[in-house]
């Protein structure tokens, strides 16, 4: 399923407003996402991070479950 596609912007679920989605070649990872190491979830930490995270449902159980693994790897974030 594409999430994204060509989508650019997005409505930021605290506010609505539609804001830009997050550009990885632009934006500091850390300045728009905050991960949970102990459930895996990642959450928006700007308006950009949120929309982002709610348009690409960037925390779906799999997702979550590969992210603490990963974690416990110490290959993520």
């Amino acid at each position: 399923m594409v999430r994204k596609g060509a989508r650019v912007e997005h409505a930021n679920p605290a506010t609505h407003a539609v804001v830009r989605l997050y550009h990885p070649r632009q934006d500091p990872w850390y300045g728009h996402f905050h991960v949970d190491t102990d459930t895996g979830v990642i959450e928006g930490s700007s308006a950009i991070g949120r929309a982002t995270v709610a348009r690409l449902e960037m925390n779906s159980p799999a997702q979550c479950a590969a992210r603490q693994h990963w974690i416990r790897l110490g290959v993520f974030p």
